[in-house]
């Protein structure tokens, strides 16, 4: 099987964070043509988006349904919660994640070069993604250490890409919105996982240098 990803994508980040859980190694590529806008990259995945995986004549998109699919297919550890109640609240919390939370955050990057910057799209974003912060803490499990309990599952992996980014972007764009204190805990508990500490040693670079180079022109 073969996963397309780029190193900096968020999405591609929360797979490879996924995969590394279930203790799964894909073939990464990049896109061809050198970008997933690509009409060779369409060719494999119609929808365009990063990441999408391949398995012969089978291609899947979307993070959550990659992971899924792979932990069907019995490669590795699960990260499903086997409890029934947790399991379903680490799809509607990673659903929050992927339609409340993220979405915000990428209405900024657009806004991280000063000659492109609207203070009032920036503004509202930061608004928006105060108001996910405040709903997902609440649903967060208050006994942790992770997001739905004391095993770490797809919405982990998902939260723990976009503060990433947020912290990468809250100084230069005066930003406010911060995770509560349930939710800040989760992230703290997945980066002292120690199969994730090859992704987490290598992603915050990348996420700093792309904003780095997007605030210099």
């Amino acid at each position: 099987m073969r996963l397309y990803h780029l190193p900096v994508s968020l999405y591609s980040f929360k797979v490879r964070l996924g995969l590394a859980l279930m203790g799964v190694g894909l073939e990464l590529v990049e896109p061809p043509g050198g970008s997933y806008r690509s009409a060779e990259y369409r060719a494999i995945n119609p929808a365009g988006t990063i990441p999408a995986l391949v398995d012969g004549d089978f291609w899947l998109a979307e993070s959550d349904a990659i992971l899924g699919h792979v932990e069907a297919l019995g490669l590795g550890h699960r990260i499903t919660p086997a409890d029934p109640r947790r399991a379903a609240r680490a799809v509607m919390l990673s659903r929050w994640h992927d339609l409340r939370l993220e979405p915000a955050l990428r209405r900024l990057f657009p806004h991280v070069a000063p000659a492109t910057r609207d203070a009032t799209v920036v503004a509202e974003a930061d608004r928006l993604m105060a108001e996910a912060f405040a709903l997902i803490d609440a649903a967060v499990s208050p006994d942790g250490p992770f997001v739905t309990g004391p095993t770490p599952s797809v919405a982990d992996c998902g939260y723990a890409a976009t503060l990433i980014w947020l912290d990468a972007l809250a100084a230069p764009l005066g930003l406010s919105a911060a995770p509560g204190p349930r939710l800040a805990r989760a992230a703290a508990a997945l980066r002292i996982e120690p199969w994730l500490d090859a992704e987490f040693a290598r992603y915050p670079a990348l996420v700093a240098a792309w904003v780095d180079g997007k605030l210099a022109g």
